[in-house]
């Protein structure tokens, strides 16, 4: 029995043959199936992915000069960034959303300021981050926001009130994506406590519900200033 070909990806230097293999098997096939897979794989080799890869690198190489130090320098050349780096290349080009994959790019910068960090732990925080969406960075970011003076001022609030008003985009998802959170240890969130009439102030410092797998994430992911 034949072996499959691997799914298509990104294609890198070196694996000149391998493409071309694929592309051999794709014009074996029957013209009513080669041809629609055809367009399908050349979009994903060249063109879609090679775009998101090649905005993801330059948005790195546009920052990274203000990072730069001996231990930075030292860091790049190792195995362990060169690993993280292909894989992180890796799930940008399979990722559709644009604003997650600018996420990426703020990744692979922090893993740069922070040479110190073990390689383990790049690791996790990467697996955690192909994980996640959008509306889930949206939550912690509002737990995590600080308090404004009006908010502390307010006589009484409800946390699902303060993070409605923080990220009205959760609105109507927002048990939803709380469930989530707490499923994929980021946040210690009840159901009962968002909706629990307290202080304005109480409503509104949200942080201890970001759990330290929540703040690490975050700590990754924020755009450098």
């Amino acid at each position: 029995m034949s072996k499959k070909p691997d799914s298509p990806q990104l294609a890198r230097a070196g694996q000149g043959e391998k493409f071309a293999e694929l592309v051999a098997i794709i014009s074996s096939a029957a013209p009513w199936l080669g041809g629609p897979i055809a367009e399908i794989v050349g979009g994903i080799a060249t063109d879609l992915k090679i775009k998101r890869v090649t905005q993801f690198v330059q948005s790195v190489i546009g920052y990274a000069d203000r990072l730069q130090s001996e231990a930075a320098e030292k860091f790049v050349k190792t195995e362990d960034f060169i690993d993280i780096f292909e894989k992180t290349a890796q799930a940008v080009a399979n990722e559709r959303d644009e604003a997650k994959r600018k996420l990426f790019s703020n990744y692979i910068l922090f893993n740069i300021s922070k040479p110190e960090i073990v390689y383990d732990q790049r690791l996790k925080i990467l697996r955690l981050l192909e994980q996640i969406d959008t509306r889930h960075i949206g939550l912690l970011a509002a737990l995590l926001q600080q308090p404004t003076e009006q908010e502390n001022r307010m006589s009484t609030g409800a946390p699902s009130t303060t993070i409605q008003r923080r990220a009205p985009k959760l609105r109507g998802d927002l048990s939803e994506v709380m469930h989530e959170t707490n499923t994929l240890g980021l946040t210690k969130l009840e159901p009962q406590y968002l909706n629990l009439n307290m202080t304005g102030s109480g409503a509104a410092n949200l942080a201890g519900s970001v759990t330290p797998k929540g703040n690490a994430l975050m700590a990754f992911i924020t755009a450098p200033k």
